[in-house]
C-alpha cells in the first residue's frame, strides 16, 4: 500500500528540559546528541520535498525529543519560523511538536498558533500521581488536565503518549490510563512500554533491585488492551513501542520489553483476541462439534496469522475439539460461519 502520510522528524534531544525524568535518555532513543540548526531542517525539508510521491496527500514538519515549548522562545521561534514559510507556501500540510503538561499555557499556545502549529503531543504518560511522582515527571494529572483542556479549546489536534509501566505502574493503571484518555477524545494516543535504557535513573533502579520491568509478553499483552480500548472508542493508535534501536547503540537497552517490530506483535495480539471471542461465542452457541470457517481480512492477514502463523496454532490448541478453517478474503473485519 503506497504511504498517503510522510512526517519529516527532527529531534531536539534533552532540550528545554529542565531536569530529568528517570526513564529518559534522549540521546540514545533518538541516536544523537546536537539539535538541529536552520540549514539542518532546510536541507532535510528540502530533501524530503525532492523525494515525495505521488501518492502522498499530507506532510508535516515534527519537532520530537525535549520540551520543545521549554526552549527559549527565540529558538522556538527560528525553528518554527522555517516549518511555517513551508506551510504558507502549502508545501507541507502541518506542523507538529512534543511538549510536557507544565510547560502549555494560555502565551504559550498563542505563539504556536502565531507559527501554524497543527498539533501538540503531550507527554502525559500516566494518569496517576504516583506514578508520575516516582517517575521523576515534575508534574502532576491536574497539570495534565489544565494542559490538555487548553489544547482543546485553542483547536489545536491533541496527541497524548502514555508509558505503562513505569514505576509504582500497575496493569489496572494502566487501563485506567486508557480510558480517561478515551474521555479526553484526543486526535491519536501513542503507547510506549517503558523499558530500561542505560545512563538514566530507572537503569539505577533496576541494577538495584528496585525496579522490575514488564516482560515482553506482560507488555503485549497489556498493550493489546489498551489498543482495543482506543480502537472501540474510534481514537487512533499512531504508534505501540520505540522506534527500532540503530545497532550501535541497541546496547544501550538494558531490559524491558523491546522489540523492533512491538507494534505488529500487539495488533496481532489484539486480532487473535478477537478471533479467540467469537469462537467461545460460537461455541457457546453451537457446540464444539461444529465445522467452523473463518475469513480473514486481506489487508490484515499478517495481524491475524500471527508471527509464524502462531496465532493459528493457539487457536487450535485451545478449540482443539472443534474443526476450524481459514481463508483470506476481501472483508474489512473477520466473518465467522458455523457449517
Amino acid at each position: 500500500m503506497s504511504k498517503t502520510n510522510v512526517t519529516i522528524p527532527f529531534f531536539i534531544p534533552h532540550l528545554g528540559c529542565r531536569h530529568r525524568c528517570v526513564f529518559c535518555n534522549q540521546v540514545y532513543t533518538s541516536n544523537t546528541n546536537t539539535p538541529p540548526n536552520e540549514d539542518d531542517i532546510i536541507n532535510k525539508v528540502e530533501l524530503y520535498l525532492k523525494n515525495i510521491k505521488s501518492s502522498v496527500q499530507h506532510v508535516e514538519i515534527a519537532f520530537f525529543g525535549g520540551s520543545f515549548t521549554g526552549l527559549d522562545t527565540e529558538l522556538q521561534k527560528k525553528y518554527l519560523a522555517i516549518a511555517h514559510e513551508y506551510y504558507s507556501k502549502k508545501m507541507i500540510q502541518g506542523i507538529r511538536l512534543s511538549t510536557r503538561p507544565d510547560y502549555i499555557n494560555k502565551p504559550i499556545l498563542h505563539l504556536l498558533k502565531e507559527y501554524t502549529v497543527t498539533t501538540i503531543e503531550l507527554g502525559v504518560q500516566s494518569f496517576h500521581d504516583d506514578v508520575l511522582k516516582a517517575s521523576n515527571r515534575g508534574h502532576t494529572v491536574d497539570d495534565t488536565m489544565n494542559a490538555i483542556a487548553c489544547i482543546k479549546n485553542e483547536g489545536f489536534n491533541l496527541i497524548i503518549q502514555l508509558m505503562p509501566g513505569l514505576p509504582c505502574d500497575t496493569s489496572e493503571k494502566s487501563i485506567e490510563s486508557a480510558h480517561i484518555a478515551c474521555k479526553l477524545q484526543p486526535n491519536g494516543v501513542r503507547i510506549y512500554p517503558t523499558i530500561v535504557i542505560k545512563d538514566t535513573g530507572l537503569s539505577k533502579l533496576f541494577i538495584d533491585g528496585n525496579y522490575i520491568p514488564m516482560t515482553l509478553e506482560e507488555a503485549v499483552a497489556l498493550t493489546a488492551r489498551m489498543y482495543s480500548i482506543f480502537t472501540m472508542n474510534n481514537i487512533p493508535v499512531i504508534r505501540m513501542g520505540l522506534h527500532p534501536f540503530a545497532n550501535d547503540i541497541s546496547s544501550t537497552i538494558l531490559a524491558g520489553p523491546y522489540h523492533p517490530s512491538f507494534g505488529y506483535l500487539v495488533k496481532s495480539r489484539y486480532c487473535r483476541n478477537q478471533l479467540q471471542n467469537m469462537l467461545h461465542q460460537a461455541v457457546a452457541n453451537n457446540g464444539t462439534s461444529t465445522r467452523y470457517i473463518i475469513e480473514l481480512p486481506a489487508l490484515h492477514a499478517a495481524e491475524y496469522l500471527g508471527p509464524h502463523r502462531e496465532n493459528i496454532a493457539f487457536l487450535q490448541n485451545r478449540f482443539y475439539n472443534s474443526c476450524i478453517q481459514y481463508t483470506i478474503a476481501k472483508t474489512l473485519e473477520p466473518i465467522l460461519y458455523a457449517l
